[in-house]
Order: C-alpha cells, then sequence, then structure tokens
C-alpha cells in the first residue's frame, strides 16, 4: 500500500509504468503515419489523434463502468497515448504511472526523457490514465488533503483522531468529481481497462515494466493474463500478500532504519556534524520532543513582510519521510534539520510546504501536478480494505495498534495509521483479502529494489523475488525509491540488454552501490566572523539559491517572488538558458543585505555557470562582481569590500 501523499517529496512522486510488446518481427514504420504498421493501423480504426499536450498519438476507449459485473452499469471512457519508436520496433511498451492516483498521460514526456534513449529509440510506448486520475476523469481534493497532512494525529487522542479523519474523508468526497466512479476504482477494474486496450490493438504478447504502486499493477495483471506475458520488470516493488496492517508495518521498519542511517551518515561527516553542533538523532528528537508538547510558532518570511506559522509534529515527521525517497531530499532535510538546531526553522517549513504542495505564500493547496489524492485515496481504499462493519470501531482499532508499536516506530508513528484511517471511513470500499499471489511464470521477471527504499522497501522486493519463477533481482544499495531511468548503468545495462537484445542477466541476484546521500552542503556565515570574508558572502549567496524549494519548480518567464529568512525578497525566472534573480534587500543572514542580480545558465553544456552582480550593506558593505564556471569549476570575485578593492584570492603559500 503505497505511503499517503503527505508523507511523499512531490518531486519524488513516481510514475507506475507498464511495458507492451509487440513481436520483434515488427516489420520497421514510418513514424508520420498512423498506418504504416499493424500497431498504427489498429489505432486509426481506433480513433487514433494528436495528444493534446504532447507529440504522442491518443486514442480513448469506452469501458464499463463495471468490469466485473455482467449486468454493466454504465461506462467510462479511458484515455492512452502511443509514442512511437524512432528505428524499427522491437516491441510494444506500455508505461503504467503508479501513486496510485497518478495520470500516465501527463507523465508521459518527462518519462520517456528520464529513460535511456535506447527506450524510447526501439520500442513503441503506450502510456495511459487509470481511473480518477488525468484530464477527463480527474478526482482530486488538495485543500481537504492539505488540512489533514498538516494536522498531528495523536495516538492518546482516539476520539480526536475520529474526527479529524471523518473531516477529511467527507471533504475530500465533496470536493472531487466524477464520485460516479468511487465504487469502481480498484486494480481488479484497472488491469480488465488494460486487457481491454490490448485485445483492441491486436493482443500481442506484453512486458510489463511497473514503477512502485505499477508493480502491484504489473502483478495483479500478470496473475489475472498470464498468456499476455512475454515478461515482468518490477522496480520498487509492493508485495501483494501484504495486507494494510502488513504493509504499514513494514513502511515504519524501513523508514526507521534508513533515517538511523540518514543520521549516521551526517554524525560521519565533519562538516554536517560540526553544522548539527551534536548527534543528527539528538538534534531531531529534541525537536520532535518540543512539537509533541505543542506546535512551534515561527515567523515565516514573504515577500513583502512575515506571518505567523506554526511547524507541527505531523509536519516534521512527513517533512522526514519524505526526504527518505531520494539522495538529494535526504541531504536537503539534513541541512534543514541542522538549521532547526540552529533555532532556524524556517528551512524546515519550506519543505513541509513544498511537500505539501502548499502555496508559501497563502497556504493554498495547490496540489500535485498530475497527481490526484482522490483517486489515490480511492484506489487505495478499494485494494485494502480492512474488516470491521463499524468504521469508527475500525478506526480507534488501528489508533490502538498503532500504539503498541509506538516504541517500534518513534519518529513515524502517523505513518503506521495516516492512510489506514482515511479507509475506515471511506464510503466505497473493496472486498477484505489479499489478490492471488504473483508467483511468475516461463518468461523472465526482473526485481529492482533500492535497500533504502522507504516506500516499497527492500523487505518487500525480497519476498517477491523469492517466490517467482524465472526471476532476477537487482539490489540497490543506497539507492532512491525506484531506481531504473536515473542515468545509472546499474540497473539500466541489466535490463535494457534483456528487454532489446534478448541477453540474460548473468546472475540471478546481484547488487551495486550508491551514495545513501548526496554530498552535505554546509550552513552558510554561521560564524559572523565568515562574513567578512567577501568570497565566503559571494559563495554564500549561490549556495544559498540553491537550497530554496520555492525554486525547485519550472518558475516560467513571469518573476516568482520569495521572502529570503530575514526580510526582504528574491525574485527569480526563467530565461532560455536557464534562470535570473534578483535580489531586493535580501536577507539571507541577520546582519546583511543583499541587493541587485544574478544569472545562471543552465543548458547542460559548457556554458553552464553563475554570475553575481550584489551589493551588499549591513554590517559589510561593498559590491562583488562574482562568477562560478560550473563545467571548470573555475571562481573568480572582483569588486570592493568594506573600503577595499578586491581581486580573486590567491590560495596561501605552503
Amino acid at each position: 500500500m503505497p505511503s499517503s501523499p503527505s508523507f511523499r517529496l512531490a518531486s519524488a512522486l513516481s510514475a507506475a509504468l507498464v511495458l507492451l510488446f509487440l513481436t520483434a518481427s515488427t516489420p520497421p514504420k514510418s513514424t508520420s503515419s498512423l498506418s504504416s504498421n499493424k500497431l498504427e493501423a489498429a489505432l486509426d480504426k481506433l480513433g487514433a489523434h494528436q495528444c493534446k499536450d504532447s507529440k504522442l498519438t491518443c486514442v480513448t476507449l469506452t469501458m464499463p463502468l463495471d468490469q466485473l459485473g455482467n449486468d454493466p452499469k454504465g461506462h467510462v471512457d479511458i484515455d492512452f497515448a502511443v509514442h512511437f519508436s524512432e528505428k524499427p520496433s522491437k516491441g510494444l511498451l506500455i508505461y503504467l504511472v503508479g501513486g496510485p492516483g497518478s495520470s500516465g498521460l501527463e507523465a508521459a514526456e518527462d518519462s520517456l526523457s528520464d529513460h535511456n534513449s535506447r527506450l524510447g529509440q526501439e520500442m513503441d510506448i503506450v502510456f495511459l490514465d487509470q481511473r480518477g486520475t488525468g484530464d477527463r476523469n480527474a478526482m482530486d481534493c488538495p485543500k481537504a488533503s492539505a488540512v489533514y497532512d498538516m494536522a498531528t494525529i495523536d495516538l492518546d487522542k482516539p476520539d480526536e483522531a475520529v474526527d479529524l479523519t471523518k473531516t477529511f474523508v467527507a471533504g475530500c468526497i465533496k470536493e472531487m468529481k466524477h464520485t460516479e466512479l468511487l465504487p469502481y476504482l480498484g486494480t481488479d477494474q484497472a488491469i480488465r481497462d488494460l486487457e481491454t486496450f490490448r485485445q483492441a490493438i491486436g493482443a500481442p504478447k506484453v512486458w510489463l515494466y511497473g514503477e512502485s504502486y505499477g508493480t502491484q499493477f504489473a502483478q495483479q495483471y500478470a496473475v489475472a493474463f498470464p498468456d499476455a506475458i512475454a515478461g515482468v520488470i518490477l522496480d520498487g516493488v509492493i508485495d501483494t500478500n501484504l495486507d494494510a496492517e502488513g504493509y504499514a508495518a513494514e513502511d515504519g521498519r524501513a523508514a526507521e532504519s534508513i533515517l538511523a542511517r540518514l543520521f549516521a551518515a551526517c554524525d560521519d561527516k565533519s562538516n554536517c556534524h560540526a553544522d548539527m553542533s551534536a548527534p543528527a538523532a539528538t538534534v531531531y528528537d529534541a525537536l520532535a520532543a518540543r512539537l509533541a508538547k505543542a506546535p512551534i510558532a515561527v515567523d515565516y518570511p514573504l515577500p513583502d513582510g512575515s506571518a505567523r506559522r506554526q511547524l507541527t509534529r505531523g509536519m516534521l515527521e512527513g517533512a522526514a519521510f519524505s526526504a527518505l525517497y531520494g539522495p538529494g531530499d535526504r541531504r536537503d532535510f539534513i541541512r534543514a534539520l541542522a538549521a532547526a538546531g540552529h533555532e532556524d526553522l524556517v528551512p524546515l517549513l519550506r519543505l513541509a510546504y513544498y511537500n505539501l504542495a502548499l502555496d508559501p505564500l497563502t497556504l493554498e493547496a495547490l496540489g500535485y501536478s498530475g497527481f490526484y489524492l482522490g483517486a489515490y485515496y480511492g484506489i487505495s481504499c478499494q485494494d485494502y480494505a480492512e474488516p470491521g462493519a463499524d468504521p469508527t470501531a475500525l478506526a480507534k482499532s488501528i489508533l490502538a495498534e498503532a500504539k503498541t508499536r509506538s516504541t517500534a516506530f518513534p519518529h513515524f508513528p502517523q505513518l503506521y495509521v495516516s492512510d489506514r484511517l482515511p479507509c475506515a471511513f471511506w464510503p466505497a470500499k473493496g472486498k477484505v483479502g489479499r489478490p492471488k499471489a504473483f508467483t511468475g511464470g516461463s518468461y523472465p521477471t526482473v526485481i529492482l529494489n533500492s535497500d533504502a527504499d522507504p516506500a516499497t522497501p527492500i523487505s518487500n522486493g525480497y519476498a517477491v523475488f523469492d517466490r517467482v519463477k524465472n526471476g532476477y533481482m537487482i539490489t540497490m544499495q543506497g539507492g532512491p525509491h525506484v531506481i531504473m531511468g536515473r542515468d545509472d548503468a546499474c540497473p539500466d545495462k541489466v535490463v535494457l540488454g534483456l528487454m532489446l537484445d534478448d541477453q540474460i542477466p548473468i546472475a540471478h541476484e546481484q547488487i551495486c552501490d550508491t551514495a545513501l546521500t548526496r554530498s552535505y552542503v554546509p550552513l552558510t556565515l554561521t560564524d559572523p566572523a565568515d562574513a567578512k570574508d567577501p568570497l565566503k558572502v559571494a559563495r554564500g549567496v549561490e549556495v544559498e539559491l540553491e537550497r530554496f524549494p520555492e525554486f525547485y519548480w519550472d518558475l516560467g518567464s513571469d518573476p516568482v517572488s520569495i521572502g529570503c529568512d530575514h526580510g526582504g525578497k528574491i525574485e527569480a525566472r526563467e530565461t532560455k538558458t536557464g534562470r535570473e534573480y534578483r535580489f531586493r534587500n535580501c536577507g539571507l543572514w541577520p546582519e546583511l543585505r543583499i541587493s541587485g542580480t544574478a544569472s545562471a545558465h543552465q543548458e547542460g553544456d559548457n556554458s553552464d555557470d553563475i554570475t553575481l552582480a550584489i551589493d551588499v550593506a549591513g554590517a559589510h558593505q561593498g559590491h562583488l562582481n562574482y562568477h562560478h564556471d560550473w563545467i571548470t569549476e573555475a571562481t573568480s570575485l572582483g569588486g570592493e569590500y568594506d573600503g577595499k578593492d578586491l581581486a580573486t584570492p590567491r590560495p596561501p603559500l605552503r
């Protein structure tokens, strides 16, 4: 049962993808005509057309509202999108998005660009919008979810937790559209939508590639339609044998273990440990203990002033869990925690707002691009129904059970209940019980998992691997949630070799390594004496620009303003070659004010660099001209500071 959106970075939201292959004997085709081969001809007959927001080819199929009923109660239209191979096709690939609740069509372009180019060059690739997702059938409730996700669920106050959950479920149902789909959102319906499509295009044998929730989709599809399968790739694996309680327990164990590893990694790095001024776990636990007593009020900077905001224990837990998804997220959270150890809680609040998809200026719920919260709960609650006729009694039983496990999950008490409580009150429940276990077949099955995956723990991957026939497993030590398509030869070389070149993996079980976290970036100018050094000031400005979550998104050509931690603001906008920034009396540190501009070239070529032309006021005064070439790592500095002309400083003689 994939983790609640409140415990997931929006940037890490994964798309669960399924790959469909035609036989390797499919004749070469032209990408300019839909009728140039069998697939194109089949799609043409189905009413193929160019997709609304991409260059892909789209087709819409009308499905029974209830794929499992003998007397269908209506119909629902499901959208599919196809990318045709650039070379003679070796097969057809359907790339399913996960969550659950993500739109395949909205993820298509990014997914194609993320994976090794051979995939799009040598395969036809199909994406689909599962029920409840996408432009046509979107079921979303960002406002209700934001309130629920920011709250703290206190295991010692079950009545309050029940009231919070009831309010969330009622608000979510009221907020979203297409509620007629609620009884028909389960994965058992969705796999039959896919099979209808497969039959409509000529019933080719299929490879299934699933990411995260997509691994559940892939397993259930392969069990239901074994004759359709040419091979299965499962990336970030869900063990479908686990019920809601079992999955929550595995999730909690994994999260605690990975967080402990992250704290230890910080302690082992001198610069990270120095910023913490204590073991990282001690800093976290002290903050969590304060928040357990009451939320902490924080003066949150806005472009034109500040607002009194609150950091809650639930927000801290959500930020910590979201941080575990990947090396960059882990680094950014540890740095924000180090700042909190210096009584600066603004970086943690910025991360929390980013994770929750909230506008930091207004706290308006923005929702997640391509991810639909109503569909997330609708699918999850159908798939993971728990026994109990009385919703309130079930919810209180879940809370009581969580309390007995509180010593096992001291940092993540909410994780164990955050998904299960809404499902207790969800109006459309599925059947209690687990689907038939996937055991593979005569075709190959490849299991991909990181041993540092908080959302689909490595224990899930091993459980599935141990029961499949013709199985191969690649474990990435220290890796992110979902490991393929990240410019890593491991596992891409093995998987692409199998799918595209018929190369059997060299061994049934392999391991590879990557860093648990990206290199720690120390806090800047924590010692007032550092502000005397103009090069440290310039470098500090460059570092801090990369630390604002508000700038993680594509900004667009219109300026986006954010408040600096100690007053003033920064305006940023996209350019043709990168980004431009304007500092307006920006207090990145308490006793300095920065004004001026920065220009960053970020095209991924030999021109990538950043240039600063900034004025410094406050405890020190001056004008700095700074340039950092990101390709050569060459740095230069000019201008004047505290009345002295500047030149690039020379390293001291040894």
